[in-house]
């Protein structure tokens, strides 16, 4: 029950920041309204009683309005004069210094809202959502993931919008020097994400609260089924902390399911730019499936291709590098130059592990037909 006040005045404070905003612009219409109405009627007025022509009352009118007064136009009669008097100077001007001050207050209350996270982005369109910030370190992650994001060619210019309740002030400087959007919020609130225009973005990244705690799959589902309801287009990649929840994810609408690894935020970034490559890297991260070996044998071959060819064929494994005779790492070596080292890098099944000496017989034969 101490929760529902909370969340009361928390709502009742968002409403009332909302409101400033959008009665901040029904005042600025209004004004805009009184001020070009004013401009008519003086314009109408000096036609009438000075005799000028539409485009030269016009121009008194608004030259006299802004405070500018030329003075190669001006009321000679009297009825011309008073009609300047009360439409310009007392009712004219004062609008004007109305209007510019509250559009000055509409433009800092917007920006304010944007940095707290408080603005409804209608307008942002195929762009990356990320939903909740790990519990530990947030600003190092997101720093990273979204730097990872910005170097990859095919995100270089996509919007990022973080949706979270982390930041109350807002997100880091760093990051909105990296042109990123915030949200702030719960993101299981329909509110938020319509805030974020979840329904317009291209990707959307559910990041587990708590890599340590598999409860945290349960916020995972309950926004899963709150995408499923607002029939998102955009692809969905999610975090589990435990595997007998992943099928369970794919079911709800998530397209990819990955482990929450918090040292390497770069797996998302890859996830997303080329979907299935996740499942290729989680296994680089555990001790099932693929398996990254190195087996020490010295080689020298005229073409790298001839030694990874005959691994391959020989079912050894996958040659993805070699350290050379300096012990340098050579990775995804170009195939048509000359390689010589004193250990062959490969990825293998953990079903099926090649016994050194087999592999050592493959490497003999390709060095001696060299």
């Amino acid at each position: 029950m101490r929760l529902l006040p909370k969340v009361f005045r928390r709502k009742r404070k968002r409403w009332l920041t909302r409101g400033l905003v959008v009665e901040s612009k029904k005042r600025i219409r209004y004004l805009l309204f009184f001020v070009l109405l004013i401009i008519l009627l003086h314009t109408f007025a000096m036609m009438i009683f000075e005799g000028f022509s539409f485009g030269d009352s016009l121009w008194l009118s608004l030259t006299t309005i802004n405070t500018t007064g030329y003075g190669d136009l001006s009321s000679t009669t009297f009825t011309g004069r008073l009609v300047t008097v009360i439409l310009m100077y007392i009712l004219g001007i004062t609008l004007m210094a109305q209007l510019a001050t509250e559009y000055i207050e509409f433009r800092i209350e917007k920006k304010t809202r944007k940095l707290k996270g408080l603005w409804k982005w209608k307008d942002m369109k195929e762009h990356i959502v990320i939903i909740n910030t790990p519990k530990e370190n947030p600003e190092l992650y997101l720093e990273r993931l979204c730097k990872q994001l910005r170097i990859t060619p095919k995100f270089e210019q996509t919007p990022i919008c973080v949706v979270s309740d982390r930041f109350k002030s807002g997100i880091p400087q760093n990051l909105i020097d990296s042109n990123v959007i915030y949200v702030h919020g719960d993101p299981r609130e329909l509110e938020v994400l319509e805030r974020a225009n979840i329904t317009s973005a291209k990707h959307i990244v559910l990041i587990s609260t708590d890599s340590g705690l598999p409860t945290s799959d349960s916020i995972s589902i309950d926004l899963l089924y709150q995408l499923s309801h607002l029939k998102v287009q955009g692809d969905i990649l999610a975090e589990a902390v435990k595997d007998s929840n992943r099928e369970r994810f794919l079911q709800l609408g998530a397209k990819s399911v990955i482990r929450p690894i918090r040292a390497y935020p770069e797996l998302i970034a890859r996830a997303l730019e080329a979907p299935g490559t996740e499942e290729f890297l989680e296994d680089l991260f555990s001790h099932q499936g693929d398996k990254p070996i190195r087996y020490d044998h010295q080689f020298s071959v005229n073409t790298w291709s001839e030694l990874a060819c005959a691994i391959i064929q020989d079912s050894m494994g996958t040659p993805v590098g070699y350290v050379d005779q300096q012990g340098k790492v050579r990775t995804n070596p170009p195939p048509h130059r000359s390689a010589a080292g004193q250990a062959v890098l490969m990825l293998v099944h953990e079903d099926h592990i090649p016994h050194i000496n087999d592999l050592s017989s493959t490497i003999n034969r390709v060095t001696q037909e060299v």
